[in-house]
């Protein structure tokens, strides 16, 4: 070797962690575990967490004086502390991506077969149709699927029933779905569907309905025991729907799998446990296959909604945000919502189209086109609201926004929902306001052996 390159080789080795390119992650959240001397680190844009020790933190705080061959470094960087790239630039990028990317290699659409509802609730978002989706409107939705299909590069047709409350429209779900399964299976793809349901006109003819229908994803939300739940989710006119619901569960069996959402919010919190101990003992009585979970009933109403009733039952708490169960953490890394994704659409009974099922669709004044004209494959070219669908896709990005683009929980939450971003409040997540908390609750399912790699 000669005298140069052995310069060279040692040159290299004496490099600093910093020369070598090496800087402290933007996005660590740190807590100090009770009773050691030990810290746990979460990064929000690799979703990992670690612990630490106060010597290894220290080194990653020195990069400008330890050697990038420091025995510390490959852990640090394994683990997300210190990074070589612009982790910020690279959020932009996989959101960007996601915008025009199927999530999970799939079409989805929500289908509000009517919008009418026997339920009325005081949180409620939705409008209260009256109609159901008529045959025409039908034939467009085939036609609009197979639009989806053709111009996508996706391996699923997800197809979710919505409303109002869909199964008040059984005829019309029963009439779109061989046309929806066939059209799947013509163009070579896998079929999944989806209802959304209060859970109450559940029957056992109902669910013969969805089996043949190949609907085998069933949603149901509470919002408590007994009474607590028959305040807030009642029927039309007043009167009591929880023991209803919790027998109906009963005829929900394989091939069937129910997903029950706790609608959590101040007045409930302290019995959502218990709530969880009697809907799994109904479902392990009836052989269901249910999967429960507890999410914060937040206001997610849209522009001059915000003072609606929802806002009374609106829960900040960081004790629903962190419960295992919870699904508290929007990956907003790695896809955006239906919202800033092309390739999923909500529609209403007129055949309407939305970038949100749950908080836009039936208000005419958010839809960009209709299932009758509205090309995929010329997205801004054939909607009737081109203004409408750019701004809800131009949401996927954030840097314009620099308090959110700053924070360092923007990897977890993306920015919240976009419709918010874009008509009404933005909301930051509960665990925002206790991050200790937060990273504490992570900690606790850290894989140990995993930690010590």
């Amino acid at each position: 070797m000669s005298a140069e390159n052995k310069d060279l080789e040692l040159q290299d080795k004496e490099r600093t962690a910093a020369e070598a390119g090496w800087r402290i992650s933007r996005y660590l959240v740190s807590a100090k575990i009770p009773d050691t001397k030990m810290v746990a680190v979460y990064n929000t844009y690799l979703h990992s967490c670690g612990t630490y020790t106060p010597l290894e933190l220290y080194v990653a705080s020195v990069l400008d004086e330890v050697s990038e061959h420091h025995p510390f470094i490959e852990r640090l960087a394994k683990r997300g502390i210190i990074v070589n790239f612009d982790e910020r630039e690279a959020f932009e990028l996989q959101r960007k991506l996601g915008c025009n990317t199927p999530f999970g290699d799939e079409v989805a659409i929500t289908i509000c077969p009517t919008l009418a509802c026997n339920f009325e609730c005081p949180y409620c978002f939705a409008t209260r149709g009256q109609g159901k989706m008529s045959p025409e409107v039908q034939d467009d939705v085939v036609a609009f699927a197979a639009r989806m299909l053709d111009a996508s590069h996706a391996k699923t047709l997800d197809i979710t029933w919505f409303g109002g409350e869909p199964l008040m429209a059984t005829d019309v779900i029963e009439a779109l779905s061989p046309r929806l399964i066939q059209l799947a299976e013509e163009r070579g793809f896998e079929y999944s569907s989806w209802v959304f349901t209060n859970g109450y006109l559940l029957t056992e003819d109902v669910v013969d309905l969805l089996l043949r229908c190949k609907i085998h994803h069933v949603h149901i939300p509470l919002d408590g025991l007994g009474a607590t739940n028959d305040a807030t989710r009642r029927l039309v006119g007043g009167g009591p729907t929880y023991d209803r619901i919790l027998k109906n569960l009963g005829l929900l069996k394989p091939p069937i799998k129910t997903l029950i959402r706790a609608n959590t919010h101040e007045g409930n919190v302290g019995e959502i446990d218990e709530l969880k101990e009697a809907v799994l003992a109904r479902a392990e009585e009836a052989g269901t296959n249910l999967k429960f979970y507890a999410a914060s009933l937040i206001d997610v109403s849209p522009a001059d909604e915000l003072d609606s009733p929802m806002a009374d039952y609106a829960f900040h708490g960081i004790e629903v945000a962190l419960r295992p169960e919870s699904r508290h953490v929007i990956v907003g890394r790695d896809h955006a919502c239906v919202g800033q994704n092309l390739w999923m659409v909500a529609m209403d009974d007129e055949g309407y189209l939305y970038k949100c099922g749950g908080k836009l669709c039936g208000q005419r004044k958010f839809a960009y086109g209709n299932a009758r004209d509205w090309d995929p494959a010329r997205p801004l070219e054939t909607a009737s609201n081109p203004d409408m669908l750019s701004k809800l896709l131009n949401t996927v990005t954030l840097s314009h926004d620099d308090k959110c683009y700053a924070c360092v929980w923007l990897p977890l939450c993306g920015g919240g929902c976009p419709q918010l971003r874009l008509f009404g409040k933005p909301e930051c997540p509960a665990y925002r306001y206790d991050p200790e908390a937060f990273v504490l609750a992570m900690h606790s399912r850290i894989d140990k052996s995993e930690d010590e790699a």
